[in-house]
C-alpha cells in the first residue's frame, strides 16, 4: 500500500498540471497531511484507450465510462500498479498489452475526492493507458468522453530513448545500473538512456538530456538506429527509440550521476556480462552493420 509521502508526491504532480483543481482537491491534501492519522487509502481506476481513440468500458460500471474503482492490496507497489491490476482483473488485459500515454506518463489523468463519509477512501486516482497491441477484453469500446481524455489519440510513441555509444576502436559504452528493485534491469549492464520528461519534444531531446544529466556526454551527432519494445518495472510495454553515436572519450573522467560505473567493452566480451533487456542483441546488430 502506498505511503502518504508517495500519495502527496502524486497529488503535487497532478496539481502542477491542473492548478484550477486545487480548491476541489483541498480535502484530499488535508487528509494526507492529517497528523497522527492511520494509513491513507485511495482507490484507483483506469482509462484504456485504443488506437481509434475509444475507451474500454466495463459492463455496468457504477462510476461511468472507464473501469470501476479498485482498492489497493498490500502487493501493489504503487497506485499505478493497482490500476493495472484492476484492468487485468476486470477485463483480462495484461500490463504488457498496455503502455503509458505521452501526455500523462505515470501521473493520474484525474483525481476525484471520495463521494462521502461512507467511503473509506479519500480519493480515486484514475490513470490512462494506451493499448499497445491487440488484446481481447471482456468489455466494450466507446467514444472518449471528457475534455482530458478527448486529447488522447491512442497512438503509442517512443517514451524512452537509449544510446549505443561506440568508439573508433569498435567498443561499446555500457552502464552498470544500481541494484534497486524499483528500476528496470537492476544490477545489469545496459545502454545509457531514460524516460521522456514533459520538456522533451522528441526522442532525440530525451536521449540528449539523459546523456547530459547521467554522464555529461554531449555527442556531436546522433543517428536513429531502430525502435524496440521492452517491459518496464510494472510490466507495461515501453516503446524505446535506440540512437547510435560515436564518442572517443574516457568514461573514468565522466561525472556519472546514476548507476555504478561506465566502461568500454568489445562486442566479443559483451555476451559474458549480466545484461539488461535486449542490450546484447542491439550491440551485436549494430556491430555487424556494414
Amino acid at each position: 500500500m502506498s505511503s502518504r509521502t508517495e500519495l502527496r508526491t502524486i497529488l503535487t504532480s497532478y496539481l502542477a498540471r491542473h492548478p484550477a483543481e486545487d480548491a476541489a482537491l483541498a480535502p484530499v491534501r488535508a487528509a494526507l497531511d492529517a497528523p497522527h492519522a492511520g494509513p491513507a487509502v485511495v482507490t484507483c481506476s483506469a482509462l484504456v484507450i485504443d488506437r481509434d481513440g475509444k475507451i474500454l468500458h466495463a459492463p455496468d460500471s457504477p462510476t461511468g465510462p472507464g473501469l470501476p474503482r479498485t482498492k489497493p492490496q498490500d502487493s501493489d507497489r504503487s497506485p499505478l500498479a493497482t490500476a493495472l491490476r484492476a484492468v487485468r482483473e476486470q477485463t483480462g488485459i495484461q500490463p504488457g498489452d498496455l503502455c503509458l500515454t505521452p501526455q500523462y506518463l505515470r501521473t493520474p489523468i484525474d483525481i476525484t475526492p471520495a463521494p462521502g463519509a461512507a467511503d473509506t477512501s479519500i480519493a480515486d486516482f484514475r490513470f490512462a493507458f494506451y493499448l499497445a497491441r491487440t488484446a481481447q477484453a471482456e468489455a466494450s469500446w466507446r467514444p472518449t468522453p471528457g475534455s482530458k481524455a478527448a486529447a488522447l489519440d491512442g497512438q503509442p510513441v517512443p517514451l524512452n530513448a537509449s544510446a549505443l555509444i561506440h568508439n573508433s576502436r569498435g567498443e561499446y559504452l555500457l552502464h552498470l545500473r544500481d541494484m534497486r528493485d524499483d528500476i528496470w534491469a537492476p544490477g545489469c549492464w545496459a545502454l545509457l538512456g531514460g524516460g521522456h520528461e514533459p520538456g522533451d519534444l522528441t526522442p532525440e531531446d530525451t536521449i540528449r538530456r539523459e546523456l547530459r544529466e547521467e554522464a555529461g556526454i554531449h555527442p556531436e551527432q546522433l543517428e536513429t538506429f531502430r525502435d524496440e519494445e521492452i517491459l518496464d518495472a510494472d510490466g507495461l510495454t515501453l516503446p524505446v527509440r535506440i540512437f547510435s553515436a560515436l564518442w572517443d572519450g574516457d568514461p573514468a573522467q565522466l561525472p556519472l550521476t546514476e548507476g555504478v560505473m561506465l566502461a568500454w567493452f568489445p562486442p566479443a566480451t559483451v555476451p559474458r556480462l549480466r545484461l539488461g533487456g535486449e542490450t546484447l542483441a542491439l550491440v551485436q546488430r549494430h556491430a555487424s552493420k556494414p
